[in-house]
């Protein structure tokens, strides 16, 4: 499924040195993606509406499900809209529409600070953060990790899509201690500008050199000769498996957490241990992210997912539990972080081997 390390040939460059030189000379790459992810879609949005919602409910009235029923609008606009935005990738190249997108997203995201109790308006910000955001998503810069590391295409994968771990392990504090001093709708737009002060330069100067070679590096634009077509994703049976595993593994995975601050209270813990245990979950995300990134080089990646989903399902256990004192609940975090991690590691993993060989 991985592709295979090759092996030195005799007075070659050792493998060790090569994997060093590659993860050096894509070191840009690797920033801009890691900015990206940590900054992009649906990190922004799914790790900050959680804070947000108990603000929401309070000051217009609405129901917890009217407020998370902007993810699912997100959701449901991905699958329509998603398609469209490979194209536009194949068109324009990763580096352009992942900073455009990142600028609408960003921009997208602070109209959030004008909603006045319009349902219809809310759900107007979720469509655009959806369609506008859409080209900065984890797949766009999996996808430039994917062709542009071979020996440490793992380590890489796992560096990139720690991002979003890290920004949920920043976010949820840092949102509390704005919400305080300035209020929710200035925090709005201090997090909408993030993307656009930050992710978007990271992102254009980290992909600059798409269209060209490193020096002695691998081509950092995919073969599409190492790929499938479209008709032929479609039309072979693992597309289909991995959609049947991969559509519940991800309801599975995600809707807890970004209710995760909703459960806390749900379990009767204090506001200070709700922001400690929630932020928990990006730094475990981030280890997990990491970690899978090294498992998935070494093992059969739906091995690795076995294991770890397992963990998330301990994690489901003890949050159902009547009684959940704080050292349990810490342990669930810390289990369920692990798992949003690597899931999305073993995902793209498992992905990029049947693309490349066309088996497992």
């Amino acid at each position: 499924m991985i592709a295979e390390l090759p092996v030195c040939a005799k007075g070659s460059t050792p493998l060790r040195e090569m994997d060093v030189s590659e993860l050096k000379n894509g070191l840009p790459l690797i920033i801009g993606g890691l900015l990206g992810s940590a900054l992009g879609l649906p990190a922004l949005p799914f790790y900050t509406i959680g804070v947000l919602a108990p603000i929401f409910a309070e000051e217009f009235g609405w129901s917890f499900r009217t407020i998370f029923g902007g993810l699912s609008l997100l959701a449901g606009s991905v699958l329509v809209v998603g398609p469209l935005f490979a194209t536009f990738i194949d068109s324009f190249g990763a580096r352009l529409v992942a900073a455009v997108s990142l600028i609408g997203l960003g921009l997208s995201y602070m109209t959030l600070a004008a909603s006045n109790g319009s349902i219809e308006r809310y759900y107007f910000s979720w469509t655009a953060i959806a369609i506008f955001g859409l080209g900065a998503t984890p797949v766009v810069f999996t996808r430039v990790i994917n062709g542009a590391f071979r020996e440490r295409r793992g380590l890489a994968l796992g560096i990139v899509l720690s991002g979003a771990g890290l920004f949920a392990f920043l976010v949820k504090p840092l949102a509390f201690l704005l919400i305080g001093a300035v209020g929710w709708r200035v925090t709005v737009l201090v997090v909408g500008a993030l993307p656009i002060v930050f992710a978007c330069p990271a992102t254009l100067w980290g992909f600059a050199r798409l269209r060209g070679k490193d020096d002695g590096a691998e081509p950092v634009s995919p073969d599409p000769s190492d790929g499938m077509t479209v008709r032929e994703a479609f039309g072979s049976r693992y597309f289909w498996l991995l959609a049947i595993v991969f559509v519940p593994m991800s309801l599975a995975v995600a809707a807890p957490l970004p209710n995760i601050e909703n459960i806390l209270r749900s379990l009767r813990m204090t506001p200070g241990d709700v922001v400690q245990l929630a932020s928990l979950v990006g730094i475990a995300a981030v280890a997990g992210r990491l970690i899978g990134g090294v498992l998935v080089d070494r093992f059969w990646a739906p091995a690795v997912g076995t294991v770890i989903l397992t963990m998330g399902a301990a994690a489901c256990l003890i949050f159902s539990l009547e009684d959940v004192s704080f050292p349990l609940a810490f342990v669930a975090i810390i289990l369920l972080g692990l798992t949003s991690g690597i899931e999305f590691e073993t995902m793209i993993a498992t992905c990029s081997g049947v693309s490349r060989r066309r088996r497992f």
